[in-house]
């Protein structure tokens, strides 16, 4: 049964089950829909959410979030949060176990989850969420040029597709969202990766978090990886944007203990700028003790997880969800 309804004002579409047996709680699934923080809502996942209360016989709650650049930074996060909060209070009115609430998110929507799973974590007057699914999640800002987004640049090119750090969708998304309006310089300096100012580079403990090297010591590609010139410097920009770029709402990322965070399910592709701030983000979960299920794919790219294209990848990725949150489910029982 899919109806809209709102949670403490936040726009939601809601799958139920119709065939249950009313003596046992539902588990739910809270999804953030992707786009960038600047398009999208529930109907484009309108099939993937239908799938998966069919399968794992939740509920799934599909969150339509206020977009910018009408609401800026932190809207997004805002509306996530507060519509996570307002079910975990008052699950007993959709027969929902407030202890088996878990949130899904891709890209943007896997930046929220992520942040909203840290902010629950924080919270003592709800129940921690039963797991944090991220697909191909933003989980930073403060570095364009990783590994996976040279990569990304080398073989699909500026011109198309969607790189990090050219002049296509990520600079002008960034820049709508988190100051509701295009700033030119703003989207001059992610083009050419001089967002951060040297000092904060050379001196800032948070640098460790975007290390270079967890990704060029793994097993993932960097045959197209170039070191970045540590030469840059553009402090008065990065003086003026660093509040926002910094917040762990922005950049999940940045959170200093990552401890006690639920355990989390993090999907990774190819072909994704993306690509290292899901790898980075599992590692600092798994040294952090949080258990993670990490898995990349082979041939996947950034956007895949549409059920409009139907592509063998997204159906993979759709199944393996499955087959997780099903064990989640199954082991607080």
């Amino acid at each position: 049964m899919v109806t809209y309804t709102k949670f403490d004002g936040v726009h939601v579409q809601l799958f139920q089950p119709i065939l249950h047996d009313n003596d046992e709680k539902l588990a739910a699934v809270i999804y953030f829909h992707g786009g960038g923080f600047v398009t999208g809502d529930s109907d484009i996942m309108f099939a993937s959410s239908r799938r998966i209360c069919e399968e794992l016989n939740v509920m799934v709650a599909s969150v339509n979030y206020r977009l910018a650049p009408q609401h800026k930074f932190p809207a997004a996060f805002e509306d996530a949060l507060k519509a996570t909060k307002w079910l975990l209070v008052n699950a007993n009115q959709y027969n929902v176990d407030p202890n088996k609430v878990a949130v899904l998110g891709d890209s943007s929507g896997g930046s929220l989850s992520a942040a909203v799973s840290q902010f629950i974590k924080d919270d003592p007057n709800v129940p921690n969420l039963l797991f944090q699914a991220l697909i191909y999640p933003i989980t930073q800002q403060i570095d364009v040029n990783l590994p996976s987004a040279q990569q990304y640049q080398a073989i699909i090119g500026s011109d198309r597709g969607l790189c990090r750090h050219s002049h296509h969708d990520i600079a002008i998304y960034t820049t709508l969202y988190a100051f509701g309006e295009f700033r030119k310089d703003f989207y001059e300096a992610v083009k050419t990766n001089n967002l951060t100012s040297r000092e904060f580079r050379e001196t800032s403990h948070l640098m460790q978090y975007v290390d270079h090297d967890v990704i060029l010591n793994s097993t993932f590609q960097t045959e197209y990886y170039t070191k970045p010139s540590m030469e840059s410097d553009n402090p008065e920009l990065w003086n003026d944007i660093k509040d926002v770029l910094l917040d762990v709402r922005m950049s999940p990322l940045l959170r200093e203990d990552m401890g006690g965070l639920p355990p989390a399910w993090i999907a990774t592709c190819e072909f994704d700028p993306y690509r290292d701030d899901g790898i980075l983000y599992a590692n600092r979960l798994a040294n952090a003790g949080v258990q993670v299920n990490s898995i990349h794919y082979e041939g996947g790219f950034h956007g895949v997880w549409m059920p409009v294209f139907n592509l063998d990848v997204y159906q993979k990725m759709l199944k393996d969800f499955i087959i997780y949150a099903h064990e989640q489910i199954n082991l607080t029982q």
